[in-house]
This record gives structure tokens, sequence and C-alpha cells, in this order.
């Protein structure tokens, strides 16, 4: 979810509660002053009719009493009597034309003319507290639906005004590459926060090349002047073999100084792909057709293959192409079939399917499936002495790289190792 929408969010879920106890605010104070505003009327009605009383108009009380709002009964004098104060009090009065009891406020009091008592009763119809209920909270959902639109409206316009800056310089990180050597140029806005942003950025960036040109330099460096003392000891060892005057246990000890010179070769060529790879130093792309980076592979471990006696099953329902770094891809599948090769049973087999999306290559092994930690650097089979621990890692920094997702599974003694697109 994105910034402003979740900054609108908040405010809105926010805002809810705030609302509902404005309601209820509202609907109290609505009540109040509807009460009072009828008990004010109700008491100059009340003093109209006390007036009349005293005036004895009988003329303007008859039409006060045919009106249905008021009721004057002469009561009966009694020795003591003390005339109570007025009371308001809600009542339900039968509404002929709604046909139905309708709320009203009430007002009860004794008023004395002379030696007579009367007893006046007036009311007022007034507002359905259900039906003010229902009115204050229909105002509120709409004002609810109104203000989510608006928090729509201002985080569409934000998005597109105050926070542009901020998108600009987003695109301009996605598209950063440090092998490329060239920083992005960063617009200068009127926002604080942004230039503040985009100045650490510019510094991180100068200081992200630097190192990256200094470590390329120095892996590039050591890697050709570990070659030339390897290269060196190679044909030492050569030499020392074609000697005459060797004994068997020599011969034992310069092939082991020779198989480790081999391992230490292997290995500085792995750490140098691994850093190119890191560091995406491979820039040339093509459309790769996988069916026949397979097919070349096969050619260069035939030897392997045969003398392991492994039965290669090819299923190819259509070619796996991807955009990547030809070069890359060969040797991925290297590493993908050097693995179920070292790792087959005796006179197992090498199952390579292709599809539109997907290669799988399978191998028969241990009945068990391998380890996860198999697919980090170092991590190898302790049982296979020729592995370096980095033939997986490989793989999956080349998937990673070259947008593609490499997968395990085990079933049944089968490992599959697969490579989807993205």
């Amino acid at each position: 979810m994105k910034l402003l929408a979740k900054t609108s969010l908040y405010y809105l879920i926010l805002s809810i509660p705030i609302l509902i106890l404005s309601g209820f605010i509202c609907f109290h104070i609505i009540t109040r002053e509807v009460r009072e505003s009828n008990n004010e009327l109700l008491l100059n009605r009340n003093e109209v009719i006390e007036n009349y009383l005293k005036e004895k108009d009988t003329i303007s009380l008859k039409i006060i009493t045919k009106s249905s709002e008021a009721t004057i009964k002469k009561i009966a004098i009694i020795n003591n009597f003390k005339i109570p104060v007025p009371i308001f009090s809600d009542t339900l009065i039968f509404d002929k034309k709604e046909n139905e009891l309708a709320e009203n406020r009430l007002l009860s009091s004794v008023f004395k003319v002379g030696n007579a008592n009367y007893s006046i009763k007036i009311w007022r119809s007034t507002l359905e507290y259900n039906e003010l209920f229902r009115g204050i909270f229909t105002s509120f959902v709409v004002l609810l639906i109104l203000l989510f639109v608006t928090y729509l409206v201002i985080n569409f316009w934000i998005s597109k005004t105050v926070w542009k800056p901020f998108y600009r310089t987003v695109s301009n990180l996605k598209k950063f590459r440090v092998i490329d050597n060239v920083i992005p140029c960063f617009e200068n806005t009127s926002v604080t926060e942004f230039d503040e942003l985009n100045r650490s950025l510019n510094v991180m960036m100068q200081k992200m090349i630097v190192d990256f040109n200094s470590q390329k330099k120095f892996t590039e460096n050591a890697s050709h002047e570990i070659q030339t003392p390897l290269a060196v000891i190679r044909s030492k060892i050569d030499l020392l073999i074609q000697s005459e005057n060797l004994k068997e246990n020599d011969v034992k000890l310069i092939i082991a100084i020779d198989d480790a010179c081999s391992k230490i070769i292997r290995l500085n060529k792995s750490f140098l792909l691994l850093t190119k790879i890191e560091n995406r130093q491979f820039n040339v792309t093509e459309n790769v057709s996988f069916e026949n980076t397979v097919d070349n592979s096969l050619v260069f471990f035939e030897e392997h293959i045969q003398a392991n006696k492994i039965e290669v099953i090819k299923n190819i329902e259509s070619d796996f192409c991807v955009l990547m770094n030809a070069d890359l891809s060969l040797v991925l599948i290297n590493n993908l079939l050097q693995n179920a090769i070292r790792h087959n049973i005796n006179n197992g087999n090498i199952e390579i399917f292709i599809a539109k999306n997907k290669i799988t290559i399978s191998n028969l092994g241990l009945d068990n499936p391998i380890d996860s930690q198999l697919f980090e650097r170092f991590h190898k089979d302790s049982t296979s002495q020729e592995s370096l621990g980095l033939g997986l890692s490989i793989v999956k920094e080349i998937a990673e790289v070259s947008g593609l997702v490499f997968d395990y599974k085990f079933t049944a003694g089968k490992h599959d190792f697969i490579l989807t697109k993205k």
C-alpha cells in the first residue's frame, strides 16, 4: 500500500469514531433545543390562556379548546388548596391525520381566577426521536462517504503534485546501475526533506561507484596474480612427474599436490565468476535457446556420462527461451548437469524436461532430499570430494540476475532442479 493511501486510510479510520461521537452529541443537543423550544412555546400559550381566563374571553377560549391542542377544566375548590407549579411531560396522543399515536410535549398547570380553579393542559407535537436519530445517522453516513471521496481526490492530487519529485527519485534509483559509473541527476525541489534525500542518495551513489570500482579492480588483479603462480606450480608438477627417479610414494604426493592445485584454480575461477555475476558485469543479452544450450552441454559431458553408465532421457515439448547472457546460460546448465552426474547412482539416469516456461533437470540419487544449505556457498555433500560447494550457489546467482526462479523438489528418490520464468 502506498504511503499516501495508508495515511488517508488512517485518517478515515480515526474519523469514524469522531463522527459517531459527534453524531451522539448533535443528537442530544438538538433534542434538548427542541424540548426547550417546545417548553417555552407551551409556557407562552399557557400565559395567553391565563390572560383569557382573567379577562373572561370565552370566545378565544373556545377557539383554543377546539384546536385540539389544549383543555381547560374547572376544578373544585379545596380548603388550603396550594396551586402546583406547571409540570412538563412527554405523552402520546392519537393523530387522526396520520392515524397513529404521535409524540407530544405536555404542560399541565392549575390557574386560579377569583374563587374558581382551572386545570389547564396544553400539548404540542414534537419530533420523533427515532426519526431524528435516523436523520442524523443518514447525514453522517453521507458525510463519511463524502469524506472518503474527498480523501481519494486529495490523495490523487497530492501524489500528482507534492510527491512528484519523490517518485522521480524512486524512478532514478530503479534505473541506477553501479557498473555504468553514472550518477542520475536529481532535480531540485521546494521540499526540504526531498532535497536532503536527493543529496544523501547522491553521496551514497558516489561512494558505491568508488567502492565497486575498487573491488572490481582488486578482484581482477587478485585473480590474475593468483593464476600466474598456479600456472608455475602446475608446470613444475608436470616436470616432476616426468622425472625418472621418483618413488611410488613421491608420485602419490605429487598427484595430490596437482589435484589441490587444480582445485585452487577452479575455486579461483568460480570466485571470479560469482563476483562478475553479483556485479552485473554480463551486460550483453540475447534470446537464448535452452534446448541448444542443453545439447552443447551434453556433448561436453558425454565422456563423463558414458563413464558413469548414466542414461539421458530428454522430453522436449517446446523450446525454453530466455533473454539473458548466453555464456551464463551455458554455465548454468553445465553446473546443473555436472551436479546431476556427480550425485547420481550407478547405472542411473538423468531426465531433462523442456517446456515453454520451464526446464527441469532430474537425477536419481540419495533417498532423502538434499539440505537447503547446499544452495549456499561452501555447503556441500561430505561424500563428494570433487565438489567445491559453489555449483548450486552459482546456479542460484545466475537465475536471480537473469530473471529466473530456481527451485528444487524431491519425489520418490528423484531430485528435480527446476528453472521457471518470473
